[in-house]
């Protein structure tokens, strides 16, 4: 490795710098150093393209400097397309993510303008908190970043979480609101509501599948993510939703009155 080191005396580096510009175009060197040597270009080359890769380089080479300070008047900035490409995938992720946090709190006003409710707002809001938990919980628990295609998804994720909500209680509440019973309204929902709910998340799932195969890993992650969102938003919808209803019914819709008693089995003719 001898050869690959910095000669130690000024008149060797200028012997090297000749030989090189003798033996290659001459008009690279200028694109390392200034003909005035005030600034040079160390040219780092990675085997990947990845910004995960240059990222960690950054960090590693930041931190030497910081227990390695450089010399008085030096200036070490970086440069590059790898970098800018760094730089702006961080501002991207950054932004997405605190939008992503507003617009998860104008979700609820619309909700709860939306049913006239602040609590079928909160109600509402239940598959959507619990579908963006377990989602992100899980590309956090694997390991996987919060990276571009991730960040561009989220908005999608509010939509559609609260999607099987909005018609899951819009269909409860015209129930309860012809029967007044929560026995009655559990047994109608659980019909055609249900089954349309079901149907749906199953269907626009299994849609998003073929992206598994797809040769590029960022439509792998927009196929994986957009079947995880409808799979555990419809699952939390025909779960917890009427649980919650069951357990809180009365408290959700107070002008329906006091909850009615569970539904009894009907006994059997001749029993």
């Amino acid at each position: 490795e001898d050869e690959y080191r910095i000669p130690a005396t000024v008149p060797a580096v200028a012997q090297t710098l000749l030989q090189y510009q003798s033996s290659h175009r001459p008009q690279d060197l200028w694109h390392m150093v200034t003909p005035d040597y005030s600034s040079t270009a160390i040219w780092l080359q990675l085997r990947s393209g990845d910004n995960q890769d240059t990222t960690r380089v950054i960090e590693f080479l930041d931190d030497y400097i910081a227990h390695n300070p450089l010399p008085a008047d030096v200036e070490l900035r970086w440069a590059g397309k790898t970098y800018i490409n760094v730089v702006w995938q961080n501002m991207m992720v950054t932004g997405m993510l605190k939008s992503l946090l507003g617009a998860f709190a104008f979700v609820f006003v619309m909700m709860a303008f939306l049913f006239r409710s602040a609590r079928l707002g909160l109600l509402a809001m239940v598959p959507l908190s619990v579908t963006i938990l377990g989602v992100y919980g899980l590309i956090g628990w694997i390991g996987k970043d919060y990276d571009m295609p991730i960040a561009v998804l989220s908005s999608l994720t509010l939509g559609l979480s609260v999607d099987f909500a909005i018609h899951f209680i819009e269909r409860a509440r015209a129930f309860l609101r012809n029967s007044g019973s929560f026995a009655v309204m559990q047994m109608q929902m659980f019909e055609e509501p249900a089954r349309a709910i079901a149907r749906n998340a199953i269907v626009i799932a299994i849609g998003f599948t073929p992206l598994f195969f797809a040769p590029l890993v960022p439509y792998i992650t927009v196929g994986a993510f957009m079947a995880a969102i409808m799979t555990l938003s419809g699952i939390t919808t025909l779960l917890l939703l009427p649980a919650l209803i069951a357990l809180a019914g009365p408290w959700l819709f107070p002008e329906i009155g006091k909850q009615d008693t569970p539904l009894q089995a009907q006994p059997t003719a001749g029993s």
